[in-house]
This record gives structure tokens, sequence and C-alpha cells, in this order.
């Protein structure tokens, strides 16, 4: 390679690792200022930055994302239960601290050395999904949700638990369409974050870290569809 050459390769490596390091440091700044601002509790506000990193590893389907954020997950659990999200915190730390870890794993045994090889739903399968969401999302707050007296918008909390669970199954085992899913979860936590902040002002580190994990949920949509377009012509 000329040493023109790889001035531009250089360039272009700084720019783009500018253009991805640079909002996630913005984000933990910010959930560093308003943590102290609102004197957040610490076992609250680690959770939130340790997602950044997640999020880093998710977007480029890298494995380890799961082996941190299983262990991630169950710190969130804990900062759930204390402001009443109920069917977040048995999500978290009953189901998606286990599953995450698994699912390291599971991606390690399908994967070539380089990347994860990923698979696409059947169009019957995706609508059966969706469709089972929906109804166990209902059979949620028509059933559990009178358990819980005195949660925190148990609707949409409710629809943050059965997705999750159905998201990380669909991850595991590597499943495309999790991530257009996950988008959709992530949106609805955004709605239910925003709601919680308007009443608790120092949850706002949740609410900023909801905000960028749908934006690179949105990124990691894009990724995954690529990779999985590149290994079909492959």
């Amino acid at each position: 390679m000329s040493v023109a050459t790889a001035v531009p390769n250089r360039k272009a490596l700084l720019r783009k690792s500018l253009l991805e390091y640079l909002p996630m440091a913005a984000v933990a700044v910010l959930i560093l200022v308003f943590a102290v601002k609102e004197h957040q509790a610490f076992y609250k506000t680690l959770p939130t930055l340790v997602t950044l990193a997640v999020q880093i590893l998710m977007a480029r389907a890298n494995r380890y994302g799961f082996l941190l954020g299983g262990f991630n997950a169950a710190l969130y659990g804990v900062g759930y239960l204390t402001e009443g999200l109920y069917f977040s915190a048995a999500s978290s730390i009953l189901f998606s601290f286990p599953m995450q870890i698994w699912s390291f794993f599971q991606w390690r045994k399908n994967s070539d050395g380089q990347e994860v090889r990923f698979r696409c739903m059947k169009p019957l399968v995706l609508g059966g999904t969706v469709g089972g969401i929906l109804l166990a999302w209902l059979g949620c707050v028509l059933f559990l949700g009178p358990l819980f007296e005195g949660a925190a918008f148990p609707s949409l909390d409710a629809y943050s638990f059965v997705s999750g669970i159905v998201v990380t199954v669909l991850m595991a085992v590597r499943y495309l369409e999790a991530q257009y899913l996950n988008l959709i979860a992530g949106a609805v936590a955004l709605v239910m974050w925003i709601l919680i902040t308007l009443e608790k002002p120092a949850n706002i580190n949740f609410l900023i870290i909801s905000a960028y994990n749908l934006a690179l949920t949105v990124k990691a949509c894009c990724i995954w569809t690529k990779q999985y377009c590149r290994q079909r012509r492959n």
C-alpha cells in the first residue's frame, strides 16, 4: 500500500471512530452530569453506562455483547424493582441474565471465527411471533397486572417484559428479525421512560439511555441486514 493510500485510509478510520464514539462519550457525560445533579443512586447509574458498551458490541453483532449484557441485566433488575417496574425486573433478573449468558456460548458455536451466521424467519412464522407477542402482552395486562398493585405504567412495562423475552430468544438463535422487533420494543421503552421521568426527574439517565438505545437499534438493524444479505450472496 502506498503512503498516499495509507493516509486517506487512516483519516477515514479516524472519522469513522469519531462518528461512533463521540455520541457515546456525549451520552456518558450527560448521564453522569444528571446523575450528580439529581442525586441518582450509583446502582442505577452504573447499568446505563455499561449499556453504552453493550450496544456498541451488539450493533456489530459481537457475541461478547451478550456476556457483558447478561451481568448488566441483573444490575438493571435491581433498579427496576425500586421504580415499581415489576415486569421489567422479573424479565431482567430471571430471564435476561441467564439467557444472555447462554446466548454468548450459542453464538460462539455458530460463528466462523469472524462473524455470526444469521437466519431469516418465514413470513408465517414471523406473523405468528408478532401475534404471540400481542396475545402474551394482553394476557400479562389482564391477569398479572392486578397482582402488581402500585406498579408504574403496567401496560407499557408488560409489553417490554414480553417483547424482551421474545427478542432475547430470537437473538440467541440468530434471527435477523430480532433487531426489528427490538426496534418496536425500544420505542415503547422510550415512551415509558418519558412518562416516568416527567413524574420523577431523577430517572432522566434511564430516559437518555433509552433514546440512545433506540438510535443504536436502528443502526444494528442496518448492520445485521447488510451482513445477512452478504452471507446469502456468498
